[in-house]
């Protein structure tokens, strides 16, 4: 017998423990940058999505098919600056929206005590 497969001794217990826990405060700052950091990931990706679509629809015709109906002329640079626009903004709102949202539960858990979260042992 090896020393890693050593056998572990439980005591008989009656099951799992239930542990409650409260949160009552989130650090807001904490929430602003973890919402800041998750929205530019988000824009990255928003931004190569939206690329990778008009590479695939400017080689299907798509964009020649637009033109020709609406006379709109679809480009790279159009694209890029709409989905970075688009970025931008899901960026600044998601990051205030995250802080608002960690202030009003500050103020909501002070009022009502805070969310009891129940864990078990099993």
């Amino acid at each position: 017998m090896s020393i890693f497969s050593r056998q572990v001794r439980r005591t008989e217990s009656s099951g799992a423990k239930p542990v409650n826990l409260k949160l009552v405060k989130v650090n807001f700052w904490s929430a602003v940058r973890f919402a800041f950091i998750l929205t530019v990931a988000l824009g990255i990706g928003l931004v190569i999505a939206l690329t990778l679509v008009f590479f695939i629809l400017n080689l299907a015709g798509f964009s020649n098919l637009l033109k020709s109906f609406l006379t709109v002329d679809v480009t790279l640079p159009a694209v890029l600056s709409v989905s970075l626009s688009i970025a931008v903004f899901m960026i600044v709102v998601g990051t205030v929206l995250a802080g608002v949202w960690a202030a009003m539960f500050n103020i909501i858990a002070r009022i009502t005590g805070g969310v009891s979260v129940g864990f078990t042992n099993n």
